[in-house]
């Protein structure tokens, strides 16, 4: 009877242990949420700037643009629509082993939506944020950019501002919309990954970090081709 009784306390006290951490998993995900809405919010480009430049998001398993890179998309379309910006810059999207041409996809969308072709570059050969903005750092300064706004998902864009550090540089996003309990879990997910992703950052040099995920990526999609 004692031995069920410490078995018992045992047991509660996990539950009583893991109860607390995720409560304060869940505060510091708000926290960190207010910080990430405060910060856009003080993002305002007041003029007109060069180009946009839009970080690709997901894609579908037939290839075609996904909902979070159709939503970077239209904002950029929105800032070109409203004539905010030039030009548009599609950066991202590289697939793995082999170019299949991603930014082409978006870039296909945006002609869709009714910006010329003229005015749409894109890069083939990123595959992560810090090879998005290494590629875009050249077609700025291949097309002579002054002024930009960097464009991709809401939690996204905050750690992307963490790693450019450069004048005349602004920050645009779309709204999240947490309409149902899964939304909610698959921010939560988010948040996380991106507190992971931002200690790599720290912690690994960019040369490193980015072979272990293009490693990453490629074990992931053999895994996916054998299921």
């Amino acid at each position: 009877m004692k031995k069920q009784w410490s078995n018992s306390k045992g047991g509660l006290l996990v539950v009583v242990i893991f109860m607390f951490v995720l409560g304060v998993d869940i505060g510091l995900v708000y926290l960190y949420q207010r910080h990430v809405n405060n910060f856009l919010a003080e993002q305002s480009l007041k003029d007109t700037a060069d180009a946009a430049i839009v970080f690709f998001g997901d894609y579908t398993k037939k290839g075609k643009l996904g909902p979070d890179s159709k939503n970077r998309a239209n904002t950029a379309f929105e800032l070109f629509r409203q004539k905010k910006v030039k030009d548009i810059v599609c950066v991202g999207g590289y697939y793995y082993r082999q170019w299949q041409g991603k930014p082409h996809e978006m870039k296909n969308y945006l002609v869709g939506l009714g910006v010329p072709d003229r005015c749409i570059v894109y890069d083939s050969l990123s595959f992560n944020t810090i090879t998005n903005w290494k590629e875009a750092q050249k077609i700025i300064e291949y097309k002579q950019y002054n002024k930009i706004v960097a464009i991709s998902a809401p939690l996204h864009i905050y750690r992307i501002s963490c790693r450019i550090d450069a004048e005349n540089v602004f920050y645009a996003t779309y709204t999240y919309k947490l309409d149902s309990m899964t939304d909610y879990w698959a921010y939560y997910k988010d948040v996380h990954h991106e507190w992971v992703s931002r200690f790599l950052d720290l912690t690994l040099k960019d040369r490193v970090r980015n072979r272990l995920v293009y490693i990453f990526r490629i074990v992931l999609s053999e895994i996916k081709n054998v299921i």
